[in-house]
């Protein structure tokens, strides 16, 4: 499998609900966002209790040998450019930024690395909602994956990978 048709195949489970773009910028191969708007309100629309935004955007990028400082900027830029698109206000709950990195191969350091990588911030205390980061690298050539606290939700894109 290349890195192009793993991509794709993880591209096809983005699809069905995020809005997803190729090619968007020089850093990632593409991105994918999220967007979800709740309401309550009593009796009519005008009386409103509550209102709840919550935002995921996810970005994919793609190398042939993944090394720490190449992982460390690729967050940095996932990290920077997701941030740059949330708008905090009473409603906001949450705006999660995510990264996959599917590598032909990944060096020990980097695999050691995407591990430890925590990026979290709130707004106002919580009170305008927060943003946390996601990360999940996937070595083609070991057929093994990586990840963060937050990216261990990613795991099931890859468990189902095909030979």
């Amino acid at each position: 499998m290349t890195k192009e048709s793993c991509l794709e195949s993880v591209l096809l489970s983005y699809k069905k609900y995020y809005d997803v773009s190729k090619n968007p910028c020089g850093t990632f191969c593409a991105t994918a966002e999220f967007h979800s708007h709740e309401e309550q309100y009593f009796l009519t629309k005008s009386a409103r209790i509550a209102e709840v935004d919550s935002n995921e955007y996810v970005y994919f990028a793609l190398e042939e040998k993944l090394s720490l400082q190449k992982l460390k900027e690729l967050s940095i830029s996932a990290w920077a450019d997701g941030l740059s698109k949330v708008k905090p206000f009473y409603g906001h709950k949450n705006s999660d930024i995510s990264l996959i990195v599917i590598a032909s191969s990944v060096e020990k350091d980097a695999a050691k690395e995407a591990k430890k990588i925590k990026l979290h911030k709130s707004y106002k205390l919580s009170f305008f909602g927060w943003s946390s980061f996601s990360l999940i690298v996937y070595d083609l050539s070991e057929r093994k994956t990586w990840f963060n606290w937050h990216g261990r939700n990613l795991r099931s894109i890859f468990s189902k990978m095909p030979l």
